[in-house]
């Protein structure tokens, strides 16, 4: 993923509140990437705290455990 492209993933994921924001990301996500790279992306351009990074990635495998 590129800085830009991060950037905009970033300003959505650091609006989650809750693991439903997280699942209604999922469902609008273009399916294009794997949304849990997408994570780990912005965490390494430091766009996202790895703290914020854990939680959404946790989030991502319970709802798609739950699939």
């Amino acid at each position: 993923m590129d800085l830009q492209k991060a950037k905009v993933v970033a300003q959505n994921l650091k609006g989650f509140a809750c693991k439903g924001c997280t699942e209604a990301w999922l469902e609008v996500h273009d399916n294009l990437t794997d949304p849990i790279q997408d994570i780990k992306d912005c965490a390494s351009f430091g766009l996202i705290t790895l703290e914020l990074q854990e939680k959404l990635v946790n989030e991502v495998q319970e709802i798609k455990s739950s699939d």
